[in-house]
């Protein structure tokens, strides 16, 4: 009988493999497919029960070891084949770098965290791109990542400079985004919809074009600590969501905060500064509540709250009673709203169209001088409702109506007639001119409206035997400015 002898490779190789069974740490070795058809070994680590599993990611291993850089072994050099082998409780990590050749959208599974360079809010860590996703509440969308429940998206630099792009889409679930910087997003850095409760921390949201964050339909969860900076929007809420805005620095944006249809959000303990609008903007039913914020410098204003609790219907003359709400119903709100609000340091009579645009100030009520039967705040009160009035017996529409001046019982008014030729009359009159205020009505009038007026402030017509000035405004330049913001493209209009 011969004895046989392994060879001495094979008895190495079964030393060591039972060597390792008496070592914590385990190393597995798994096959992933590239995007471009190769296969690459992909190096993962899991230690002692109950420890995460760690999967490392690459996007060009071969020339971070030229480089001396000390990387995992053979990881894997797609986001996207790394997700396929990742299972609840999987980090993924990534290597500096730019992900681009990966199969958009990146569609996490539950429980899966996606980690950068955390210390430095993904500096160097890049994500560029998006795919068609098909949401449950908004059909197909463009978007860079779709969260899921209880996954963590962390330390990454995300970009969607796709048409329509978002950075991260979260759809009725609860994930943790936490220190990222999203940047470049054609639309938004990152979109809450559904039942989403997301928590949304101590991120950077810079040069994105539409919004930092939009949050809809019933969404909640908490948003703070975050910077908002040379963005669309900061955070843009509308649906009946109710997130938690905290202790956010919100500055150099066209406008911090924005709150439309009956959301709820409730705002504390943040900086809103040097926006190039508002601070705050509140419009339809939404109702914010407010505490201990500081704004500051806004170009218009540090608040436009125009938001209605109810609305009357203006097409009722016997209502005669001014209101600060909308004068058109919630079922007819295509058609232009005026209300009046508080404006700096007195009052204006603003409109807005629909759930989706910016109120626009059409008449500011600061001159002490227009009666002295009247304050400002009672007269913006008074002639809010009459422009109603007129408005919707115009059919809803702006484009044919023009500001001017003319007599009504012997006294010169200041009326909103439904074309050119007409004149005025006691169902069009908006407010009388004091004695001293009819010498020059052209003034006047340019000083209250906040768009182009001609005329003369001498007499250059006739009427009931009174040379009257000639007194121009027309509203179709102002209706102009009433336009759907895409921003705000969740919400309906």
């Amino acid at each position: 009988m011969k004895l046989r002898f392994l060879p001495t490779s094979l008895v190495t190789v079964v030393a060591i493999a039972l060597a390792a069974n008496s070592i914590p740490l385990t190393l597995k070795s798994v096959q992933a497919q590239s995007p471009s058809g190769s296969e690459s070994e992909a190096f993962s680590q899991q230690g002692a029960p109950g420890e995460q599993r760690v999967l490392y990611v690459n996007p060009n291993p071969a020339k971070a070891i030229a480089n001396g850089v000390k990387t995992q072994v053979t990881p894997f050099t797609t986001i996207t084949a790394a997700l396929q082998q990742a299972t609840p409780g999987t980090v993924i990590e990534l290597a500096p770098g730019q992900y681009t050749n990966e199969s958009f959208p990146l569609t996490l599974k539950p429980g899966v965290s996606l980690r950068g360079n955390e210390s430095q809010q993904g500096q160097g860590v890049t994500i560029v791109g998006g795919g068609n996703y098909n949401s449950q509440t908004f059909a197909r969308q463009n978007v860079t990542i779709v969260a899921a429940n209880n996954s963590e998206i962390v330390g990454i630099t995300i970009s969607n400079p796709n048409t329509r792009g978002t950075g991260i889409w979260v759809e009725s679930t609860q994930p943790v985004i936490r220190n990222n910087t999203f940047t470049n997003n054609h639309r938004e850095g990152v979109f809450v919809t559904g039942t989403g409760a997301p928590r949304i921390e101590n991120n950077r949201f810079i040069n994105n074009g539409g919004n930092g964050i939009s949050v809809a339909r019933q969404a909640t969860g908490q948003i703070q600590g975050n910077l908002f900076e040379n963005t669309g929007f900061g955070i843009a809420v509308g649906g009946s969501s109710a997130p938690v805005i905290s202790n956010n620095q919100i500055r150099s944006n066209r406008a911090g905060i924005i709150a439309t249809q009956d959301s709820r959000p409730s705002i504390s303990g943040n900086t809103i500064e040097n926006n190039q609008q508002y601070g705050l903007i509140a419009i339809a039913n939404a109702q914010p509540s407010l505490g201990q914020n500081t704004m500051r410098a806004n170009g218009q204003g540090d608040s436009m709250l125009a938001n209605a609790p109810q609305t009357v219907q203006a097409s009722n003359p016997s209502n005669s009673q001014p209101t600060n709400s909308s004068a058109m119903s919630s079922s007819n709100n295509s058609k232009p709203m005026f209300s009046c609000v508080e404006s700096g340091a007195g009052y204006a009579t603003v409109a807005q169209r629909g759930n989706a645009t910016i109120p626009q100030p059409m008449i500011t009520w600061t001159r002490t001088d227009l009666g002295p039967e009247l304050t400002p705040e009672r007269r913006c009160q008074i002639v809010t409702q009459r422009i109603n009035e007129v408005v919707d017996r115009n059919g809803g529409t702006l484009d044919n109506l023009v500001f001017t001046v003319g007599p009504v019982q012997r006294q010169l008014v200041v009326c909103l007639v439904d074309n050119m030729s007409s004149s005025c009359s006691s169902n069009n009159m908006l407010f009388t001119l004091s004695r001293e205020n009819a010498r020059n009505p052209e003034e006047v009038v340019r000083r209250l409206v906040t768009f182009s007026v001609t005329g003369s402030g001498r007499a250059v017509g006739e009427s009931s035997g009174r040379r009257v000035p000639q007194v121009r405004a027309p509203l179709s330049e102002f209706a102009q400015r009433l336009q759907p913001e895409e921003s705000l493209w969740f919400v309906d209009n």
